[in-house]
C-alpha cells in the first residue's frame, strides 16, 4: 500500500468519524450545556463550564420559579368607573320618613336616580397588593324627584319656599345637583383565585357645581331653572363598597345636610346603587 492510499484512507475514516460525531451532537443538544459524542463502545462527555453543570441548571430554574412566586403586582383600585344608583335623603335622627315641615320635599324612591362618573384614581400600596390608599376625581348627579310635582321650589328668599302651583299640571318635577367629588379610602383586596374579592371605606368630599329645578308640563312644556336654592356647596361624608372583579355594590352617606343652615330642611343625603370599574 503506499503512501498516497494510507493518507485517502485516513481522511475517509476521519470524515466518518466527525460526521458521527456531529450526528451525535445534534440528537442531545435537548441536555442544557452538556454534549455527548458516542463511538462504538465509548461515549466522550463534554462539559461546558460557562454555563455550568446540569445541576446548576436546574437550581437556576428553580430560584427563577421562586421569584415569580414572590413578585408582587401592582396595586389596583377599583374607584374609576360608572355608577348607577338610587338617591334620598334621611332626617337628624335617622329616618327616612320625613315630618310635617319636610313633606314637600317626598320623593318618588324608585326614579329619584344618581348617576357618578369617575374619571381617574390613584393607588398608593400599603401592604404590598393586598392595602391601598386610594383618591381620585370624579363628578356625580343626584335627581330628587318630588312626589308632589305641583310643589315648586323657588329661590327667591332668605330661605328656601315652594308654591302650590295651580295653573299648570305638572308630571315631573325634580331637583338635580352636581357634585365635583373625591373619595380618600381604604380598599383591602382579596384575590380568590380567577377573582378579585375586595371592598373599601372611607370618606369623601366635594363641592357643588351646579343646581336646577325642572319642570314638565302634561302638555310636554318643558322650564329649567337654575339657581342655587340654598343647597350646601361643599359635601363630606361616608363611602362603602364591596366587590368582585369589576363590579360592585356601593353606599354613601353625607355628613352636611343638603341644604344650608336656617335657609331650608335639614336633610342628609344618602344613596346606593351599583357601579363597573374601569
Amino acid at each position: 500500500m503506499n503512501y498516497i492510499t494510507i493518507i485517502i484512507s485516513t481522511l475517509i475514516l476521519l470524515s466518518a468519524l466527525s460526521t458521527k460525531a456531529q450526528e451525535d451532537t445534534v440528537t442531545n443538544e435537548h441536555t442544557p450545556d452538556t454534549t455527548y459524542i458516542d463511538l462504538k463502545n465509548k461515549r466522550i462527555i463534554i462539559i461546558d463550564k460557562v454555563g455550568g453543570s446540569f445541576d446548576d441548571f436546574g437550581d437556576e430554574e428553580e430560584d427563577i420559579r421562586e421569584e415569580k412566586k414572590h413578585e408582587t403586582k401592582d396595586f389596583d383600585s377599583h374607584f374609576g368607573g360608572i355608577e348607577l344608583g338610587l338617591n334620598t335623603y334621611m332626617t337628624p335622627d335617622q329616618s327616612l320618613t320625613l315630618g310635617e315641615e319636610q313633606y314637600y320635599m317626598e320623593l318618588e324612591d324608585s326614579r329619584s336616580l344618581e348617576f357618578n362618573l369617575n374619571l381617574f384614581d390613584v393607588a398608593i400600596p400599603i401592604i404590598d397588593e393586598r392595602v391601598g390608599l386610594v383618591s381620585g376625581l370624579g363628578f356625580s348627579w343626584q335627581n330628587y324627584k318630588f312626589d308632589n310635582k305641583q310643589l315648586v321650589l323657588q329661590n327667591d328668599s332668605s330661605v328656601l319656599y315652594y308654591d302650590s302651583v295651580s295653573s299648570k299640571s305638572y308630571k315631573k318635577n325634580k331637583l338635580t345637583t352636581v357634585f365635583l367629588t373625591a373619595p380618600l379610602a381604604l380598599e383591602f383586596q382579596f384575590p380568590a383565585g380567577r377573582k378579585d374579592v375586595w371592598f373599601l371605606i372611607g370618606g369623601y368630599a366635594g363641592v357643588k357645581i351646579g343646581s336646577y329645578v325642572k319642570l314638565v308640563a302634561d302638555d310636554d312644556d318643558k322650564s329649567k331653572t337654575k339657581e342655587d336654592f340654598h343647597l350646601n356647596t361643599f359635601r363630606y361624608g361616608l363611602r362603602a363598597a364591596v366587590g368582585v372583579n369589576s363590579w360592585s355594590i356601593y353606599a354613601t352617606y353625607s355628613a352636611k345636610p343638603l341644604f344650608k343652615k336656617d335657609e331650608g330642611p335639614e336633610l342628609y343625603p344618602i344613596s346606593v346603587g351599583v357601579g363597573l370599574a374601569f
